[in-house]
């Protein structure tokens, strides 16, 4: 436990980091964006601007909870057992919203799965140009 909030700690005192949850929010908002305009490409832009924003939507309000749950975690009883059921709970979240863009025709599940998957790729963006701009400074990561 004190290593996690060793770590915990660290990352609250490292304030060049562009990786913090705000920027995460933007970078998949701006993913979400970047896969509407590809339905355009693909001749179904209604359908997959519908399933992203339902999945990118789904999405956030995942990563506002894990957010705000994670910390709850740390400082619990019980800290494997309340990530785990919450980890659960939210794969839970993301098969209903799955099933619910299966079963309706007018939302793409392709986008709805592109939106699903914008906050993780938008944190794996945010760590490059992060990882970029550190070794172009020549600072630690």
């Amino acid at each position: 436990m004190k290593f996690i909030q060793k770590a915990i700690n660290n990352y609250d005192e490292e304030a060049e980091s562009i990786v913090t949850p705000k920027n995460a929010r933007f970078a998949a908002a701006a993913i979400c964006v970047f896969c509407i305009l590809g339905g355009l490409a693909f001749g179904a832009f209604a359908a997959t601007a519908k399933g992203v924003f339902l999945g990118g939507a789904v999405a956030q309000l995942l990563f506002r909870q894990h957010e705000l749950t994670i910390g709850k975690s740390v400082k619990s009883a019980n800290p494997q057992g309340m990530t785990v059921s919450n980890y659960m709970v939210r794969l839970i979240i993301k098969g209903i919203t799955l099933f619910v863009a299966i079963q309706n025709p007018d939302v793409g599940i392709i986008g709805c799965i592109l939106g699903l998957l914008s906050v993780p790729y938008g944190i794996y963006a945010l760590a490059f140009a992060d990882w970029i701009i550190h070794r172009k400074t020549g600072k630690e990561v």
